[in-house]
Parts: C-alpha cells; sequence; structure tokens
C-alpha cells in the first residue's frame, strides 16, 4: 500500500474526512440512487468501514481534482461448509466515473487492496455484484444464491396448525432484544451466512424511512422462540395494488420456518409475498400445492475469491474423502499453483504444496465457486472450465465438496 499512488496522471490514496462528500455523491451516480445517503445513512456506514480501507482515486488535472473511482471493504465474517467462522474481507462501493472508463482505475484500484489483504493474511474476499460480467478476472466466482418467489395469498401449509399460536407480533424493543441472537444461531448452521456486528444491526433495526422503497411501510416483524420474519407492504401508486416484501425469514428449526411462514401466507388483506429464499428452501414441499411457490427469478447473492488456498481448503469440512492434486490457476493475485489436497473419511483435509502432475485443473475463480457447496464440479467440468483426469475424481471431488445446505448468506453489503 501506498500513500499516494499515480495512475498516469490520476492519483490513488487512501479516504480522509475530506473525501467523504464526494465518496457519497459518486455512489449515488454511479448505484443510479435518487439522492445520496442522508446523514444518519452516511454515519451507519463510517461506523462500518475504516478510513484505511477505503481506496479513492482522483483527476489533479480537472478543476477541483473530482474523485473518478472509489472502492473499500467491510471487515465480515462467513461461516464455512462445517460450521467454522472465517474473516472475509467484503469488497463494496466499487466504482468508476463515466468520464474515466477504460484507464485502468478499476484494475489499480483492486489491485491496491489486494496487496492490502495478502499483507493482512486474508483467506477469503466476497463481494455482491451489480453486473455479473466484472470480476471473474479478478478470481471472483458467484457462491451463494436464491430464489425469488411469489406467494399467492391463501396457500396452505401442509402440516396442521399447532394447538396455541407460536408466533407473534413484535415491538421494536422485543426484536431488538431478541433477533440479534437468534440470527448468530442461524449463520452456525448456514455455509455462507454472514455474522452481524452491532454496527450492522444499528441501522437495520432504525429501518429509516429514507431506506425504504417507493410507496413502503415500515418493517414488520414475527417473532418465534428459534426464528423470525420482517416484511413491508408496498402498495402500487400507480393501480393501487398491494403486496408484501419478505425481508428475511431466519429460522434455527424447521418447526420455527413452518410456523413463520404460515403466518406470512396468512397476512389480512395481502394477495401476494414475494421473497428471495435459499435455492434449496423447504418451503414449496411444505405447501398442499407446491405450484404456490412460484419461482420467478434465480440470482447470485454473492461472491467469493479465495485469497490463501491452502488455508482456505483446510478451514472447511468436507461430505467426503478425497486425494487430489490441485493445479490452480490465478492470473490476478498470483496466488495459484499446484496442491496436494488429501480428504479424510470424517472430513478434514491437508494440503500442502506438491510437483506431482495435476489430476484437477481449474481457475480460482471456479475453485472460488465450488467453495461453499453452491455450483458443482460436474456443472464447471461440462462448461469446460474444470478438468479431471477421469470420471472418478470428477465424482469423488463433487461430493467432497457438497454441502447438506445450500450457501446463503442473508446479508446484502
Amino acid at each position: 500500500m501506498s500513500d499516494i499512488d499515480v495512475i498516469d496522471d490520476l492519483t490513488l490514496t487512501r479516504a480522509t474526512d475530506d473525501d467523504w462528500d464526494d465518496i457519497i455523491a459518486a455512489d449515488a451516480r454511479a448505484f443510479a440512487m435518487r439522492n445520496p445517503l442522508a446523514d444518519d445513512e452516511r454515519d451507519d456506514l463510517r461506523r462500518k468501514v475504516a478510513d484505511d480501507d477505503v481506496v479513492v482515486v482522483r483527476d489533479p488535472s480537472l478543476p477541483s481534482a473530482p474523485l473518478v473511482g472509489v472502492s473499500m471493504f467491510y471487515r465480515m465474517s462467513m461461516t464455512l461448509p462445517g460450521g467454522a467462522q472465517a474473516d472475509a474481507a467484503g469488497l463494496s462501493w466499487v466504482s468508476v466515473a463515466a468520464t474515466h472508463r477504460r484507464r485502468g482505475i478499476l484494475r489499480r484500484m483492486l489491485s491496491e487492496l489486494r496487496d492490502q489483504w495478502l499483507a493482512e493474511n486474508q483467506t477469503f474476499a466476497i463481494l455482491t455484484a451489480s453486473e455479473g460480467t466484472i470480476y471473474e478476472r479478478f478470481g471472483f466466482g458467484p457462491a451463494c444464491f436464491a430464489h425469488t418467489v411469489q406467494i399467492a395469498s391463501g396457500a396452505q401449509l401442509r402440516a396442521a396448525p399447532p394447538a396455541a399460536a407460536q408466533v407473534r407480533f413484535a415491538n421494536a424493543d422485543e426484536v431488538a432484544a431478541a433477533i440479534p441472537d437468534i440470527h448468530r444461531r442461524w449463520t452456525a448452521t448456514r455455509p455462507g451466512a454472514l455474522a452481524r456486528t452491532e454496527s450492522w444491526w444499528t441501522p437495520i433495526l432504525a429501518d429509516r424511512s429514507s431506506e425504504r422503497p417507493p410507496a413502503a411501510s415500515g418493517l414488520h416483524y414475527l417473532l418465534h422462540e428459534d426464528g423470525y420474519a420482517s416484511y413491508r407492504v408496498i402498495k402500487d401508486v400507480a393501480d393501487g395494488t398491494v403486496r408484501a416484501e419478505v425481508e428475511e425469514v431466519v429460522a434455527v428449526t424447521d418447526a420455527a420456518h413452518t410456523e413463520l411462514w404460515r403466518v406470512l401466507a396468512s397476512l389480512d388483506l395481502i394477495p401476494t409475498l414475494r421473497a428471495a429464499i435459499p435455492v434449496d428452501d423447504p418451503l414449496p414441499a411444505k405447501m398442499i400445492d407446491l405450484r404456490a411457490v412460484e419461482v420467478t427469478g434465480h440470482d447470485d447473492k454473492m461472491w467469493v475469491r479465495i485469497l490463501d488456498i491452502p488455508t482456505a481448503l483446510t478451514a472447511r469440512r468436507y461430505r467426503g474423502g478425497l486425494d487430489v492434486v490441485l493445479g490452480v490457476e490465478d492470473r490476478f493475485a498470483g496466488q495459484g499453483g499446484v496442491f496436494a489436497l488429501t480428504v479424510s473419511d470424517d472430513g478434514i483435509a491437508t494440503v500442502t504444496e506438491s510437483s506431482e502432475r495435476p489430476s484437477v485443473r481449474l481457475d480460482v475463480s471456479v475453485l472460488s465457486s465450488i467453495y461453499l457447496g453452491g455450483l458443482s464440479a460436474r456443472g464447471f467440468a461440462a462448461a469446460g472450465r474444470l478438468w479431471t483426469d477421469s470420471d472418478a475424481t470428477l465424482d469423488a471431488l463433487d461430493r467432497a465438496f457438497s454441502t447438506a445446505h445450500a450457501p446463503f448468506a442473508g446479508t446484502f453489503f
């Protein structure tokens, strides 16, 4: 990292207090926001990210040396297959001004952050991508996905309702007291789940009107001892139609999941619910009519970039024995190589650098995509993006990297 770096006639530095007005304005332009962040939202952001973790690029050849690029990262924690927690650099707010495209600004900013991550011995970088074609060349691969679903009013669950209600509406104080711990318990059950510190909970619980979608109510919360759900009511200003947008359903147990969805599906005067759920969510199977849960979209929700391959491979647990030699290409960070990966029958891995001929060849972006279990090695092999020396090797690789639950991040950043 450098205090001031020169890219042609541009300068790259770390953020200071004086940069934040321009950072906020650039973000609003880049991400098509109606208005820049309000002061309270800006304060929330500053509590979640340190200035030294923010890169800004300016053009001093123009009047006022405008800000023409910004990138930052949050210090986050992610659940790995097997339940271990790992630190992850959450790349965010990445933008280059439309006036300064095709000048290498994005690559230079990400190279600067990459050098910092490697110096800090970070194992993972993660991001949520506004466009799907940008980040693969930097070693990121899509790793967590969600189904967007629509549920018509009156949809009925197969399970008989309990004799006594298990779910109740909760006020703000009850919500603030209960849901952070429920969410913490849930993160242990789902690979890819992102933990939330107090600085993340503060804006969620504040539910400021400036952060709500147009024509949307504040958040309504449903509380179960092992789960919670939140939703908004939205009334279309053009035709007056009403729907509910489910923000979260966080359930530690199947029973909590069932009862929360039972209430959501029976909300008064709400003809339609919409939600984003894990791709393996059991909700359709719980319905009398599985067609009641209509899948209207399939979206990538989080991308992963492995920075330290041996550490990453030994940090997770696997679902089958494995003995392979991985040849990993990493054209951006130079952290590739050849690694012998041996997994015991109880799912524990050992990794060493190897001089042997690889039995598996793949790019680090592909390894990052299969790491959490969200995409299969066989799928990448069929696409010509992963090579193995035999079908038996491919079967073993696919089985070992699979997970009992599809990865789901649960937090947008």
